[in-house]
């Protein structure tokens, strides 16, 4: 299904930025401040915040009274907190759905150019590069594919090359088709989402629920694309004190924290 560009209407899609925080009250701000920047004119946001203590929601309504403020509980994790963002959007009538992480760095046009390349090629699942903050030509993902019978199931695209390592047919090149997407930076046209259902936040509830969300929809004959025209930077410093793994603790919450990418039952 393409999405056609219709220049000529009466006012451009409205898109919905769906962001889930979490105690990061710093951070959530610094990327409210970009998305206040952003040129894109029909654009909303919804904040979804999983029980801060450190007055995040406080700070965001005295800063952004604009930005609607949803609540999720503490066993939301990003998938609860994302979809709670994701079902008021979609009942608002929004058109267009961008999930982003509240750590994200994007340009004031990012919005804007992320849909007109949507548009323009036909893609109703669009994700962007994600870079490092702290080194932004370091790649960390342009997509992601299968690796069937591999080390790794799932691939990261071009993971720790350089900008200047990608080939110019690559660079020159509007998008590129994958297997998944990581779910930081992806816009979803709303169709999508009623076709195949949200993140499956009970067996997925934090990490790889945008890896099988985007597959689900790859399944149902809906393609994904990433541009390498547009980047997200990441903030990948750690904030969260990890247990070490030769310890029985740090063993059984890697494997039976909800919060731990090696998180058993997904």
């Amino acid at each position: 299904m393409a999405i056609p560009i219709e220049p000529n209407a009466a006012a451009p899609p409205r898109v919905t930025a769906v962001v889930p925080v979490r105690n990061r009250c710093q951070l959530s701000l610094r990327f409210l401040e970009q998305i206040a920047r952003q040129t894109y004119p029909n654009l909303a946001v919804v904040v979804v915040d999983s029980n801060s203590r450190d007055g995040t929601v406080a700070a965001i309504r005295a800063a952004h009274p604009g930005v609607e403020v949803l609540a999720a509980g503490d066993d939301a994790y990003w998938a609860g907190a994302t979809n709670r963002g994701l079902r008021f959007a979609l009942a608002e009538g929004s058109e267009w759905l961008l999930t982003i992480n509240d750590d994200a760095v994007i340009a004031p046009d990012h919005i804007e150019r992320l849909l007109g390349i949507a548009q323009a090629h036909g893609c109703r699942i669009l994700g962007s590069q994600i870079n490092h903050l702290d080194d932004p030509e370091l790649i960390w993902s342009l997509g992601t594919f299968t690796s069937w019978g591999g080390a790794e199931l799932l691939r990261l695209g071009h993971h720790g090359q350089r900008n200047d390592q990608r080939t110019d047919e690559l660079v020159s090149r509007p998008v590129l088709r994958v297997d998944a997407l990581p779910g930081n930076g992806v816009l979803w046209h709303h169709s999508v989402l009623r076709q195949i259902g949200l993140f499956n936040e009970r067996r997925l509830p934090h990490y790889h629920a945008d890896s099988e969300l985007v597959m689900r929809a790859v399944a149902n004959g809906i393609p994904a694309w990433v541009t390498p025209q547009l980047v997200v930077l990441n903030d990948f410093s750690p904030r969260q004190k990890q247990l070490p793994l030769n310890s029985v603790q740090g063993l059984l919450w890697t494997l039976g924290h909800p919060k731990s990418h090696l998180y058993l039952p997904p």
